[in-house]
């Protein structure tokens, strides 16, 4: 499906660009998420006439975003969990846990903003764990996962 990009998406594209992409992506979440928009012949004269107003938003929110990381850089927040007489975690550590856990020390952190690449934490310690504020930018907090 040919679709219009409206805001600059990582590994996409940038403003205005015509990419062509599966019909559930673009349907179930560009679209959906005003990314994008069908590569009519009106929504693509559109979007040229409002090129430089909608970089100057993506500019607007990519500062917004560096001015949190800001903020969040630095963090961390402890997560006591139940642990088997071996020291093992019944279970594991999600990104609904670390994004609770921040909320209670006063950082407000979506679970969605919260990036595990090699799954939820399944050991007691101290993880490194990046926070997704924008898709260019990101930060590292820490989590300490702490027996009960």
């Amino acid at each position: 499906m040919k679709i219009i990009l409206l805001d600059k998406i990582q590994r996409l594209g940038e403003i205005g660009d015509i990419v062509d992409v599966n019909s559930g992506y673009a349907r179930n979440f560009l679209i959906p998420q005003k990314k994008a928009a069908f590569a009519s012949e009106k929504n693509i004269a559109e979007v040229e006439s409002k090129k430089d107003e909608l970089a100057a938003m993506s500019e607007d929110a990519l500062t917004k975003a560096q001015a949190r990381a800001n903020e969040l850089e630095g963090s961390e927040c402890e997560i006591l969990v139940p642990v088997t007489e071996e020291g093992a975690l019944y279970g594991s550590v999600g990104t609904r846990e670390i994004s609770e856990a921040f909320i209670n020390n006063q950082i407000q952190i979506d679970k969605s903003e919260v990036q595990l690449p090699e799954g939820p934490l399944k050991e007691t310690g101290e993880h490194n764990i990046v926070i997704g504020v924008h898709p260019e930018v990101s930060v590292e907090v820490l989590v300490k996962v702490s027996p009960e």
